[in-house]
């Protein structure tokens, strides 16, 4: 073709991309809301009350509570869950004084000699210690040993007071419970002085073992003697 014709001669112009769509400014606006929108309520659920996350964190404390229960009930029922009895309380104490007091001895056991010749020896045991008196009757006595009627010595009791009494055992001396319990059961005012054991209460209220060693028709008879207060 001629360049008369005005013909463009030239390499033509290669195909041209096509036309991006323009966005609109409004779009890129939602974008910027809606994006802290949703941080935000993604925060608030994660941090409410009944979350999991929350829940593992209550339940803790729950479970040291319900411990320290289980532990104050051990405590209060026995040593490492055992019963509250105690089996160290529960038993009887053994040991001497703990039941019920022992009778204090107030003198003896002593033996000491009385005259048993005519009307004999009065004797007062509640006095420190045993007042002996001889052919006389001192006030207070408690017991006379005496060989007046002609034959034994036998023991009395003045004004007939009921106060004496064989003790119910026989072989080991009596105790001072058993004493008070043979007179308060037996109470008489003369038994025989024979060789053995007697028990006495006093006009204070002692309790006296007696114990006859010897006693002859005249003479000092041996007599062992154990008082208690």
């Amino acid at each position: 073709m001629s360049a008369d014709n005005g013909a463009f001669t030239g390499t033509p112009p290669g195909p041209q991309p096509p036309h991006q769509p323009h966005q609109p400014r409004w779009a890129w606006w939602v974008v910027g809301i809606v994006i802290p929108l949703v941080g935000i309520i993604v925060t608030v659920l994660v941090s409410r009350p009944d979350s999991s996350g929350d829940k593992s964190v209550a339940q803790a404390p729950a479970q040291s509570s319900a411990a320290a229960g289980s532990t104050d009930a051990h405590r209060s029922s026995g040593t490492d869950g055992s019963s509250g009895a105690n089996p160290a309380a529960d038993q009887p104490s053994t040991e001497p004084g703990k039941g019920a007091q022992a009778a204090k001895a107030a003198f003896g056991p002593e033996v000491f000699r009385a005259d048993t010749t005519n009307s004999g020896s009065y004797i007062d045991f509640d006095t420190a210690e045993p007042l002996v008196v001889a052919n006389s009757t001192p006030k207070g006595a408690d017991v006379i040993i005496s060989a007046s009627t002609g034959g034994a010595p036998d023991l009395f009791v003045p004004d007939s007071r009921m106060a004496l009494a064989p003790p119910a055992g026989s072989g080991a001396a009596p105790t001072a419970e058993e004493c008070a319990e043979s007179v308060e059961r037996n109470a008489t005012y003369t038994l025989p002085a024979t060789r053995g054991d007697f028990c006495l209460t006093t006009t204070e209220g002692r309790t006296v073992h007696l114990k006859v060693l010897t006693a002859p028709p005249a003479g000092l008879a041996k007599l062992e003697v154990t008082v208690w207060a």
